[in-house]
C-alpha cells in the first residue's frame, strides 16, 4: 500500500530547489481539481476572448494588406482594431483576476485543512474565491495608480534633462525599475494569503521582497520559462493557422473571401485552446510565488514559530 506523502507546508524556509519541488508537488497533487475549477471559471471567458483575439488578428491582417498596397487605413478599421484590442485586454485582466483568486484560494484552503483539498467543492471555495476576486480588483486599481505615479515621476525626471540625454536617463532608470518591480511579485500572494490591509501589504511586499530579492527573481524566471514553453505549445497551432489565413487573404487580393467558414471556425477553436492554455500555464508562476512568499515569511517573520508559541497551551 502506497504511503501518502506529507502535507506540503507553506511557511517553511526552503532552498531554491526545495521551493521548486514544493510547487510541483502541490500542482501534481491537486492538478485535477485545479483543472476542473479553472475550466468552470475560465472556459466561458475564453469563448469570448478567443473571438476578440481572432477579430484583432483579422483587422491586423487587413490593415497589413492595405499597408502593402499603399492604401490608407479607414477610420472604421482603426476603430474596430482598438475595440477588439480593448476587449481582449479587459477579458485578459478579468481572467488573470479569476485565476489568481482561484489558485490562492486553493492554496490557503489546502494549508488550513488537515484533509488538504480532499472533498473540497467549488461551493466550499466560493466565499474565499469571491473574497480574493474583490481583493484582486483592489490590487489592480492600486497597481494602475502606482503605475501612473511611476510614469509621472519618470516623466518629471526626464524633463529635467536635455532631450539628447533622454535615452541615457531611461537606460539608467531600467535597473532601478527592475529592482523595484521584482518585490511586487509578492504583492498578490501576501494580500490573498493573509488578512491584511492593502497598504500593510504594500509595506510587507517591500520588506519581504528586498530581503529575498534573489529568490523571487529566480523562481519568477524559472516558472516564467516553464509557463512560456507551455504557452508556446498551445500558441503554435493557432499561430500557424493565422499565418495560413493571412496567406489565403493576401492571395485573394487582400480580402478574406478565400477563407472558408469551416476554416474560420477551426481557427476559433484553436484560439480557445491558445487562450485557455495560456491561463493554465500561469498556474506554475502563481504557485511558485506562493511558496516563495511562504519561504520569505518564515525567513523574515518566523510565522510558524510564532504560531507554535501562540498554540503552545493547546498541545
Amino acid at each position: 500500500m502506497e504511503t501518502e506523502k506529507p502535507k506540503i507546508a507553506l511557511y517553511v524556509k526552503r532552498s531554491f530547489g526545495e521551493k521548486f519541488n514544493a510547487s510541483f508537488d502541490f500542482i501534481k497533487e491537486n492538478w485535477k481539481l485545479m483543472l476542473k475549477y479553472a475550466t468552470y471559471l475560465l472556459l466561458p471567458l475564453c469563448l469570448v476572448q478567443a473571438l476578440s483575439l481572432n477579430g484583432l488578428m483579422t483587422y491586423t491582417i487587413g490593415m497589413s494588406g492595405l499597408l502593402e498596397a499603399g492604401s490608407m487605413f479607414p477610420d472604421s478599421a482603426i476603430l474596430s482594431f482598438f475595440s477588439y484590442y480593448g476587449l481582449y485586454m479587459l477579458l485578459l485582466i478579468i481572467g488573470i483576476v479569476l485565476l489568481t483568486a482561484l489558485v490562492y484560494a486553493m492554496i490557503r484552503t489546502y494549508n488550513e485543512r488537515e484533509e488538504r483539498l480532499r472533498g473540497v467543492t467549488l461551493g466550499m471555495l466560493r466565499p474565499m474565491l469571491l473574497h480574493n476576486v474583490k481583493r484582486m480588483f483592489i490590487l489592480v486599481f492600486f497597481g494602475l495608480v502606482l503605475t501612473m505615479l511611476a510614469s509621472l515621476i519618470i516623466g518629471v525626471i526626464a524633463a529635467l534633462f536635455p532631450v539628447t540625454l533622454f535615452p541615457i536617463v531611461i537606460i539608467l532608470l531600467i535597473p532601478f525599475m527592475i529592482a523595484v518591480a521584482v518585490p511586487f511579485s509578492l504583492w498578490a500572494p501576501i494580500y490573498l494569503l493573509e488578512d491584511i490591509t492593502v497598504m500593510g501589504t504594500l509595506k510587507k511586499t517591500f520588506r519581504l521582497g528586498f530581503t529575498t530579492w534573489g529568490g523571487i527573481f529566480m523562481i519568477s524566471l524559472v516558472m516564467g520559462i516553464i509557463a512560456g514553453i507551455l504557452q508556446g505549445v498551445t500558441l503554435i497551432p493557432w499561430y500557424i493557422g493565422t499565418v495560413v489565413k493571412y496567406i489565403f487573404a493576401t492571395s485573394g487580393g487582400g480580402t478574406e473571401a478565400t477563407v472558408s467558414v469551416g476554416y474560420s471556425f477551426l481557427l476559433y477553436l484553436l484560439a480557445i485552446v491558445q487562450v485557455f492554455g495560456a491561463y493554465l500555464a500561469m498556474i506554475f508562476s502563481f504557485v511558485g510565488l506562493a511558496y516563495q512568499y511562504g519561504h520569505a515569511s518564515e525567513k523574515v517573520d518566523s510565522i510558524m514559530v510564532e504560531s507554535d508559541i501562540d498554540n503552545f497551551d493547546k498541545l
